[in-house]
């Protein structure tokens, strides 16, 4: 998508040029991103005795006596682990201004916030969800 975005940049003009280089920026942003992803070490999700910690939120751990409950939400096929945090707002001056307006987008569709995708992690959702419910409720009325 980069090399056809850089085709298009320099081959169009106008608005089709504008596009190209977006998306010279855009996917050029979303390679560093696998990249950093692919190269990561270490386990993504933790859930142990003290809680749980998603290193791709970019919160921190978060103590099992701050998660309120759980649900399981699902947006097409793609199914997450929502947690309802109990101090929804001390999380969330934790996450980066960028990422702040895509978690405020989860709230007024009424997802929650801090939402976990298990997709190629292992275990997988369903067994991940069997041990947040031994710990903290399901969320009533989802």
């Amino acid at each position: 998508m980069i090399a056809a975005s850089y085709f298009t940049a320099r081959t169009a003009a106008g608005f089709l040029q504008a596009v190209g280089w977006f998306g010279v920026v855009f996917f050029g942003l979303c390679l560093v991103a696998i990249l950093f992803q692919l190269f990561r070490r270490g386990p993504t999700v933790t859930i142990d005795e003290l809680g749980v910690l998603d290193r791709r939120l970019g919160i921190g751990p978060i103590p099992w006596q701050d998660i309120s409950s759980v649900s399981v939400t699902q947006i097409k096929r793609q199914r997450f682990i929502a947690l309802w945090l109990r101090n929804e707002d001390d999380y969330l001056s934790r996450v980066p201004a960028w990422r702040r307006k895509l978690v405020q987008a989860n709230r007024a569709m009424g997802f929650s916030p801090f939402c976990i995708a298990f997709t190629g992690l292992t275990p997988g959702l369903d067994e991940a969800y069997a041990r947040f419910r031994a710990r903290v409720p399901e969320r009533a009325g989802v």
